[in-house]
């Protein structure tokens, strides 16, 4: 039994000054899906947050992070080669990306695999999958050092995915992994291994649009025995009285039914997409507190770890943007962490030598951007950027692999276009590498 697990992760200490967010707002009983038109982004004016961010020169705006950055680090132009450390309890599935939203979905692999390996997800959902990880053979001094013998220059670790598990003691998520599956510190490992190295690293955050990725946890079978069964996303804080997860609440991990909304029910369903621009109007209390959770983790793991550069996945030009990976809300929260980051580096190390990736965010100084698995056509020196790769599906997948002369030749495609090259290298359940490196 975890119990208690709830209690003090409200509380967060910003520049001396105490914050205190609450608990997860009361909702209404879910309405039938598809059935509330989202909110107009276009009339819905950008929330500034009441949110405490560390003092200095860089305020939570654009233009005052533009303003104030002096430029992105030469070591990251330098660096050219670096390993993206994409590992969790997904890969415990063995079922590729997004197992755990997946696993939820009839017919896929995902789900079919985990009917196989844990039971039916109306009784063994990915809780129990987050509570039965074991990595055991996760040595990350050992593969830092087998990373920086293969010339990496910087690692990019996975902190949080999409499916909310913090990798870390944090101090605002209780599903996370000192107090489940390994009950290991797993980024303060990382962060020690790679310090002894001598190699820089940042840590990327996947848990933004964990709100409308997640409603497949809300989801029953549609045909056989188990037809209409709620999977266990419909679970409360009260239904685990007496179990092994009770004084956790499954909403800190699948959030709420958001399925009201239209098209969140067939996103979740998709291949990818995500719902249609929109804000979720009617849950606008729970949408400045889920902006402001995901915020404070993100400030949480820069205070504890002093990182060279932070990570947020998406596709527009900033998290709760209204649109693309950002639907729902538009705030500030984005500009609230980077600031907070900035002027937290600075008085730490006395100048910002730091940088943030908002994934596909646009040219600004201030921020560096991505490119997932592609090439640009042209050489490309407007701003810093990182090409990233899979060598074979971003969470481990058997016998998904590219040839060693695909990837060689996607590193030297993206150095010769000025980029550098985060590839990464699926970790097996237990850590540890596969046989074929």
């Amino acid at each position: 039994m975890v119990g208690g697990l709830c209690d003090g992760f409200s509380q967060q200490q910003t520049n001396g000054v105490n914050y205190q967010l609450g608990p997860i707002p009361s909702e209404h009983k879910p309405l039938a899906e598809n059935s509330v038109p989202m909110g107009n982004i276009q009339t819905f004016e950008e929330v500034k947050l009441d949110l405490p961010i560390t003092s200095g020169p860089y305020e939570p705006t654009w233009k005052s992070i533009e303003a104030n950055y002096p430029g992105t680090p030469e070591w990251l132009r330098d660096s050219k080669f670096g390993i993206w450390i994409h590992f969790g309890p997904q890969s415990a599935g063995e079922s590729g990306d997004w197992y755990a939203r997946k696993m939820y979905v009839e017919g896929t692999p995902a789900y079919e695999n985990h009917l196989k390996n844990y039971g039916h997800p109306s009784e063994v959902g990915y809780k129990e999958v987050l509570r039965d990880w074991n990595p055991k053979k996760f040595n990350p001094q050992a593969l830092v050092d087998i990373y920086k013998d293969a010339g990496a220059r910087f690692l990019i670790i996975q902190g949080v995915h999409h499916d909310q598990f913090d990798m870390w003691n944090s101090k605002y998520q209780p599903w996370n992994s000192t107090r489940l599956g390994p009950k290991r510190d797993l980024i303060g490992e990382w962060e020690k291994a790679a310090r002894k190295a001598g190699i820089r690293f940042g840590l990327t955050f996947h848990h933004e649009y964990s709100w409308w990725w997640w409603q497949t946890a809300f989801q029953s079978d549609t045909k056989g025995d188990k037809k209409g069964v709620p999977y266990d996303g419909n679970l409360t804080l009260a239904d685990g009285k007496g179990k092994w997860w009770e004084g956790l609440d499954p909403k800190y991990l699948y959030g709420i039914n958001l399925r009201e909304y239209e098209t969140v029910a067939e996103a979740a369903n998709s291949r990818w997409s995500p719902p249609q621009a929109g804000i979720f109007s009617d849950h606008l209390e729970y949408a400045e507190w889920y902006a402001k959770w995901w915020a404070l983790r993100m400030m949480d793991a820069v205070d504890k770890y002093n990182p060279d550069f932070i990570y947020t996945d998406g596709t527009d030009q900033q998290p709760f943007s209204g649109s693309g990976t950002g639907t729902g809300y538009k705030c500030d929260a984005m500009q609230r962490v980077i600031a907070d980051f900035y002027n937290k580096t600075l008085d730490r190390r006395g100048k910002v030598d730091v940088f943030s990736i908002v994934k596909f965010r646009k040219q600004t100084n201030g921020t560096v951007n991505t490119c997932e698995t592609g090439i640009p056509e042209n050489i490309k020196t407007d701003q810093a950027w990182i090409a990233e790769t899979p060598v074979g599906d971003w969470f481990y997948g058997p016998n998904f692999v590219y040839s060693s002369d695909a990837v060689i030749r996607y590193l030297l495609e993206i150095v010769a276009r000025d980029g550098a090259v985060g590839v990464s290298i699926p970790l097996r359940p237990d850590g540890s590498l596969d046989e074929c490196w």
